[in-house]
């Protein structure tokens, strides 16, 4: 039996996280002990919760968060604990995918290479999820950035990625911020200030400074706001305009500057203003990989044109993730589908995105394939994951599939245990798994379910014969990989 142990499951932080609530908090030391550049400030120092209920909540009735179980990656023969690399197997004997991969991934020329980070939670309890995209030739993008403390890890993995083709340490095409909470952008007033600051050449895409309120992380709104209309202005890329044009700062009771428009949602190449007239949906290249995104601040583009979606407030933790940007990552046959924190349980404060999404945008989109991978929306929590995503995403016909969460031991709960079933259930992946980079104190069992793969470490994935087929591997202490065709 293959096993791969998840490293220590931090007890320890659910202890702390789960016994108080927002409100019991004192506003004063959040800072101190990394809760307000976490998943929702307050903006006065308080901290709100991560989009599903009191910290509290987050832990199963059944789950042991002190146990750090092991877990099956599923059949196959014995490969002891630290006996090197393990191959899961192929989705299809006759892939050309060369060797199982003996060593973590590093980006190869002709091939994209995504790297979802697994970045510490520290002592400080910090949130964080970033992914960096390296492409055929080198160029690298960002998705999120990680929280106000993992600058420097970020920064050092740039570095080396970049180091790694003969690039300039600091340089990067494209930076992607999904919404404005901490975990996702709190790194980067660290990022491009202090020493050996990054460069961003082409653009940094985001929502624009619209529909703001007391859900975003504000003093993580008001550095980038700042980075964005001061030294970087010339790479701002805004998806969405309103006619108030808001300060830096954001207070309660303040104007929302609610989004009349989302041009830049239908420009086509952002690079490329020639094109804007023919309501193309946003995108840019790298090296030849295509990013193209269907959705932002809850404006979808479904191929034709762009539409709001019913009006809801600014205020509740989750009213901001579900105005999360929406994309797909196309080089050859091979599709990546990503979403920030995009929510869709209906509930109260937890507005319902991905329907519509699914609904009109994937059919046009991805037709009744689907995508080869997709980067599961807010860590794999509840309050995401429905239905008419996953099969939006994930149609049930025995192709392989993967799933990737980026999660670090302060997302108590996660991976939750419905969205494993949403993906898992009846064969949905195939021989594809469910990949993270951690288990939560508090999350499903792992060994309950035998298509998840933990890394305790990055997950990356690599294409080879140019979107043909790819690679996924757990890049953690025991090396874990897979290949598949791609599914067009």
């Amino acid at each position: 039996m293959r096993r791969l142990v998840a490293a220590g499951v931090l007890g320890w932080a659910c202890t702390f996280a789960c016994a108080e609530t927002p409100d019991e908090r004192d506003a004063g030391s959040s800072p101190d002990l990394g809760f307000a550049d976490g998943d929702a400030s307050t903006g006065d120092g308080t901290v709100g919760d991560l989009g599903d209920a009191n910290l509290k909540d987050a832990e199963p009735e059944d789950r042991d968060p002190g146990d750090a179980p092991s877990f099956d990656l599923g059949p196959g023969d014995a490969a002891p604990e630290d006996s090197g690399p393990t191959d899961l197997g192929s989705s299809d004997a006759s892939l050309d995918a060369g060797p199982t991969p003996t060593a973590p991934l590093l980006p190869i020329p002709g091939e994209l290479t995504i790297f979802q980070l697994d970045l510490p939670a520290g002592v400080t309890f910090r949130l964080g999820e970033a992914a960096i995209l390296v492409g055929p030739a080198g160029s690298v993008a960002l998705l999120d950035v990680g929280n106000s403390n993992h600058d420097d890890e970020v920064r050092a993995r740039v570095a080396q990625l970049n180091q790694a083709r003969g690039r300039p340490a600091g340089q990067v095409e494209w930076i992607v911020l999904t919404h404005f909470h901490g975990d996702h952008i709190g790194a980067m007033e660290g990022l491009f200030t202090g020493n050996d600051p990054l460069t961003v050449t082409r653009g940094v895409v985001h929502r624009g400074f619209v529909d703001l309120g007391e859900a975003m992380n504000t003093g993580d709104y008001a550095q980038i706001c700042g980075l964005l209309r001061g030294p970087l202005a010339p790479v701002d890329r805004p998806l969405c305009t309103s006619v108030v044009n808001p300060p830096c700062t954001f207070s309660a009771g303040d104007d929302p500057a609610v989004a009349n428009d989302c041009p830049g949602l239908r420009a086509g190449d952002l690079l490329d203003p020639s094109d804007d007239a023919l309501g193309l949906p946003a995108s840019f290249e790298l090296d030849g990989v295509q990013i193209s995104l269907s959705a932002a601040n809850a404006w979808l583009h479904d191929g034709n044109g762009t539409s709001a979606l019913p009006a809801f407030g600014h205020n509740d933790s989750n009213e901001e993730n579900a105005r999360s940007l929406v994309g797909q990552i196309a080089y050859g046959g091979f599709r990546y589908h990503f979403g920030g924190d995009l929510t869709g349980s209906g509930d109260p404060g937890e507005p319902d995105v991905e329907s519509p999404w699914a609904n009109t945008v994937a059919p046009t989109l991805y037709g009744s394939d689907g995508v080869d991978v997709t980067h599961v929306h807010h860590h794999a929590r509840r309050t995401s994951s429905n239905a008419n995503l996953v099969t939006a995403l994930c149609p049930l016909d025995g192709r392989a599939r993967n799933v990737i969460a980026g999660i670090n031991a302060v997302y108590v709960g996660s991976p939750y245990a419905e969205v494993l079933d949403a993906f898992t259930m009846g064969g949905r992946l195939g021989r594809g798994a469910f990949w993270v980079t951690e288990v939560a104190a508090g999350s499903a069992n792992p060994a309950a379910y035998p298509d998840l793969v933990v890394s305790d470490g990055e997950v990356i994935v690599q294409t080879f014969g140019a979107g043909a087929g790819y690679w996924v591997q757990a890049a953690g202490p025991s090396l874990a990989a897979r290949a598949f065709t791609a599914l067009r």
